[in-house]
């Protein structure tokens, strides 16, 4: 199977420290080519990968200096997507709600991974396009009704972590994400509080 990734250019793929899709992306471009497809990822140009790499933009945008309106190099990187859509048997966007109105114009299907959370503003975008292709990282993530193909939670490499079958000491409990309500800091600082007595 021919496959398009579409991942943000904000981060390189897979990300040097922190970067939640731009991993996700990483590890699920790498596993399907590994898996026998063919797998284009559309990403900054620092990216590495075991698909072809087709580069927006040299680097992260998070990097370059010079850079100053994201909305130019994403709308850069859909049209060059979709400009080859015939090229690919599905098209596998992870950016959001910039790639909907585009998917409506080419016989090959798109399927919107959704990694953020809905809000007023797009909300009515998603409503708008509601039968398009939807894959949700959870099922709580399901507020709006759109064409859901199926609920697929971000995946890990085990390998890349280190196992400890007794508690470190000192012990602790790490966060590691964007410090935002949704992602529930407070229950985090909850539990830590709970262990440690407050």
């Amino acid at each position: 199977m021919k496959i398009a990734q579409v991942a943000p250019l904000w981060e390189r793929v897979p990300p040097p420290t922190y970067g939640g899709i731009e991993l996700v992306v990483s590890h699920l471009a790498d596993e399907l080519v590994r898996r026998g497809h063919e797998v284009t990822l559309f990403a900054s140009g620092d990216s590495q990968t075991l698909a072809k790499l087709e580069a927006v933009c040299p680097r992260a945008l998070r990097l370059d200096p010079d850079f100053r309106e994201y909305s130019v190099y994403e709308t850069l990187e859909l049209s060059q997507v979709y400009q080859r859509a015939a090229e690919f048997d599905i098209i596998h966007s992870h950016v959001g709600v910039t790639a909907l109105a585009l998917a409506n114009f080419v016989p090959t299907p798109t399927v919107h991974t959704l990694h953020g959370s809905f809000n007023s503003e797009n909300r009515n975008v998603y409503s708008h396009h509601h039968k398009q292709h939807f894959i949700s990282i959870s099922n709580a993530q399901r507020q709006v009704d759109l064409n859901y193909i199926d609920t697929v939670y971000n995946g890990i490499n085990p390998d890349s972590y280190q196992f400890f079958a007794q508690p470190q000491n000192p012990a602790y409990l790490a966060f590691l994400g964007r410090f935002s309500p949704e992602k529930g800091p407070h229950h985090a600082i909850a539990i830590a509080k709970k262990q440690v007595g407050d």
